[in-house]
Order: C-alpha cells, then structure tokens, then sequence
C-alpha cells in the first residue's frame, strides 16, 4: 500500500525554480498536502494560494532551522521535505576561486545538510518516526561534465549523504533519496544550449530527447510515495547513465 500524502505536512525549497513550481502546485491540487514554500525570493504569486511561503538563505542553519519550526508550529509535524534548491556554474576548474567554491557548496550542499538536519531536529520527523527526503541532484555527478567539476562534486555528495541517512535513521522509518536528472528541457543548463548542443544530447539519451520538469515530478512524487525505496540516487534520463 502507498505511502499517503494527503493531510500530511511538506515542505518544497527552491519553490521559485520550474521543478520547486510544479512538485508544489501538484503535492497541493492531486495529493492534498499542507505546504510550504521555501525560496530566497518571495514566491508567492508562484505557488498555489493553499500554500505558507518562507524565506530563507539555506546555508545558514539559523535560517532553516527557524523554517521547520515555524512550519512545525504552524502546519504540524513534517513529512516530507523535497529540496529543489541548486545553482549551477560552467566554469573550468583551474579557473574557479574561493567564491566559487562558496557559491556552490552553500547552496547544494551545505544546504541540503542544513535542511535535513533541520527537518529531524526542528521539523518533527525523529519524533514522528515517519517521513521522506528527496534531494534533486544531477546525472553530471555521475558522468562528469566538462567545466562543472564544482556542481558534479556537489551533486555526488548528495548521495553519499542520502546513503548515510539511510544508515542512521532508517530504523526509525525514514527515507532518504536523490532523484538525478539529465539536462531538463528549457531549465537550468538545459536553457542556454544552442540547437546544435541539444541535438547532440538527444542523440546521446536512447529515447532521442532531453527530460521535462514534469518527468522529474513524476520521479519526486513516485519515490516519495513508495515506502521502500531508501538510500538510493534515481537517474530520469531516458537511459543515459
């Protein structure tokens, strides 16, 4: 039987980015959730009215620590915590700096650490003994990309991380997981390729085209569903890894 959704309390960060939109508009509308949207920005003329909009810079502690205990004290215990939050950077390693470096790590992955200990300490999910994390990460911590040896070592410490959850807290009946996507469809890097950089990735994906954001809400939703799927980092590109 499926994990249900519907009455539970979520929480979706990089709620202003296209896959943060559309996890949150559908964990609203098709599962009945009690949502909150977490963005540096002010995200609520994105998200369903239903919706408590945050704000928070996810590398300070501080911050994410004051979002799941608003979000506890308002809403109720948390459930689920889908990270959407990332940033990206094409640049070759030897010319990368310290605020590169910074930049990066801030976001995708002190980030991530930050709002997973959050959620068990501060959001309700130790003490609930019940819930599910979903980490969006990248094919490219899996094959390499020229020019972003800083986003794949990002990316490829979420599952390290998910891993070690999974160790830690699986006991307890928690799901810790990264859903990894090719290059989206008009999002992220998938945005600034030419035609002729597309057409060599869909030759490259054995279903000829790149992912939409609506597969990768597919995957987020299905494994946040799926109550025995744990520690695992799932790649939605069409058969590319």
């Amino acid at each position: 039987m499926p994990w249900g959704l519907e009455g539970r309390v979520g929480v979706v960060t990089g709620a202003s980015s296209a896959i943060g939109r559309q996890v949150a508009a559908r964990l609203v509308k098709e599962h009945r959730m009690r949502l909150t949207c977490v963005s540096r920005k002010d995200v609520t003329a994105l998200v369903p009215p239903e919706c408590l909009c945050l704000k928070a810079d996810l590398a300070q502690s501080a911050d994410t620590d004051a979002v799941m205990k608003s979000v506890r004290e308002t809403l109720g215990p948390v459930s689920l915590l889908v990270n959407c939050a990332g940033v990206t950077l094409n640049k070759m390693h030897v010319r990368c700096t310290g605020d590169d470096y910074d930049a990066v790590m801030n976001v995708n992955l002190r980030g991530a650490l930050n709002l997973t200990s959050a959620a068990l300490r501060h959001g309700g999910m130790l003490q609930g003994r019940d819930g599910c994390v979903v980490h969006v990460g990248s094919i490219v911590a899996t094959l390499g990309n020229e020019g972003q040896v800083i986003y794949a070592a990002s990316k490829a410490a979420l599952s390290g991380a998910v891993k070690s959850w999974t160790r830690e807290y699986g006991m307890r009946n928690l799901r810790f997981n990264v859903i990894a996507p090719g290059l989206i469809e008009g999002e992220g890097m998938g945005a600034t390729l030419t035609e002729e950089q597309r057409e060599w990735w869909r030759r490259r994906c054995p279903m000829n085209r790149l992912a939409t954001v609506e597969d990768v809400a597919d995957a987020i939703i299905g494994v946040s569903l799926c109550r025995f799927i744990n520690g695992q980092t799932i790649h939605v590109d069409g058969g590319l890894c």
